[in-house]
């Protein structure tokens, strides 16, 4: 993977060094075809929050898919039910690869992925325990489908330095909101195409003037192509794509459109509503 970092590297520093030492704990690696995956876990909070991340590694030369695949691919399958005092569960991702092979465009992840995930809600005074249910496609020259079922027990009060700074880690690995006149996703419009094949252009502002690679999610039932750069000036960079919405029911205005923007170790995120011809955060 990836590696892939947040635009707050230096916080995230001064986190680590400033931060107690959290109650948290680390799982056991659950073996699959091809990957590998373990669970690492707060106690909870006095408020009821929990902090916790999956850890998948893959075989060299494999990979695995982001939540949103792209033209191709399986986007993961991660189920908390089987949990105890875990409620609410919410799965953050980092910024995936782009990886085109001449015939489809998918959204992956290579080597290792460190999923952050959130609970809120939990006994504070009750102990953990976390049981994922995983389901991945996991590919190389074919891909395969992988389950796997990993769990965790969290005693209140149980301290683990490393699997606090793997969650942290995890969470400072997603996508922020950018730096203001430096990288940041400044616009989205739509210019043309029919509501059929309706066409969009973004504009962003790249921290180095290095053309970033752009990640676009939709409702469902829309298919949108990859963004392709169309120009570049005064460190701004265009952006446009397609969305093929042939089948879809999913209106056009109030539907809501994410962009994730890579460039170098930095990444960015930010969602739009539709309103119409126009698209407006």
């Amino acid at each position: 993977m990836l590696h892939h970092s947040s635009c707050l590297p230096l916080s995230f520093a001064l986190l680590l060094l400033g931060a107690p030492l959290a109650s948290a704990a680390i799982g056991d690696w659950v073996d699959g075809d091809h990957a590998r995956m373990r669970l690492i876990a707060s106690a909870p909070a006095p408020d009821g929050t929990v902090d916790a991340a999956i850890e998948i590694v893959l075989d060299p030369g494999w990979k695995t898919y982001w939540r949103s695949p792209g033209d191709a691919g399986i986007p993961p399958r991660l189920d908390f039910a089987g949990s105890v005092n875990a409620p609410d569960p919410a799965v953050d991702f980092p910024a995936p690869e782009r990886d085109d092979d001449g015939f489809a465009a998918t959204n992956v992840y290579h080597n290792r992925v460190v999923l952050p995930v959130r609970f809120r809600g939990a006994n504070p005074a009750e102990a953990l325990n976390l049981v994922l249910k995983a389901d991945l496609g996991v590919c190389e020259e074919v891909c395969v489908p992988v389950s796997m079922v990993a769990n965790i027990d969290v005693p209140s009060g149980e301290k683990d330095a490393e699997a606090a700074d793997l969650i942290a880690a995890a969470r400072a690995a997603v996508p922020g909101p950018g730096r203001p006149g430096s990288f940041e996703i400044d616009a989205l419009k739509r210019v043309g195409g029919t509501d059929a094949l309706p066409e969009f252009e973004v504009v962003a502002t790249t921290g180095s003037g290095a053309e970033g690679v752009l990640f676009v999610e939709t409702p469902p039932d829309w298919y949108p192509a990859p963004p392709k750069a169309t120009g570049s000036q005064d460190g701004r960079t265009t952006y446009r794509f397609t969305v093929d919405r042939k089948s879809a029911t999913t209106p056009i205005d109030d539907a809501q459109i994410a962009l994730t923007l890579t460039e170098g170790g930095a990444a960015t995120t930010r969602a739009f509503k539709l309103d119409g011809a126009v698209a407006s955060p």
